[in-house]
C-alpha cells in the first residue's frame, strides 16, 4: 500500500507538478531513506565455501534441524 502511494505521488508530485503530491513524496521517501540509514545492519557470523554436493545443516536453540541442499 505504501509502495502505491509513494509511486503516485512521485507521478503526480515532482513529475506531474502538484505542491501537495511533491510534499507527501517527499516525506515518504525521506522516512524511507531515514529507515534504511539508521536500521541495525547484518552481522555475517560464519562463512564456508561449500563445494558440490556438500550439505549444510541449519539449526537454532527452539528450532528442529532442517537441512538445506543435498537430496
Amino acid at each position: 500500500m505504501l509502495s502505491f502511494v509513494r509511486k503516485r505521488a512521485a507521478l503526480r508530485g515532482p513529475l506531474g507538478g502538484s505542491r501537495g503530491w511533491t510534499a507527501l513524496w517527499a516525506l515518504l521517501v525521506g522516512a524511507r531513506l531515514v529507515r534504511r540509514f539508521t536500521r541495525e545492519k547484518e552481522k555475517v557470523v560464519f562463512t564456508h565455501r561449500l563445494a558440490p554436493g556438500d550439505r549444510l545443516l541449519i539449526a537454532g536453540e527452539e528450532a528442529e534441524p532442517k537441512v538445506v541442499g543435498g537430496r
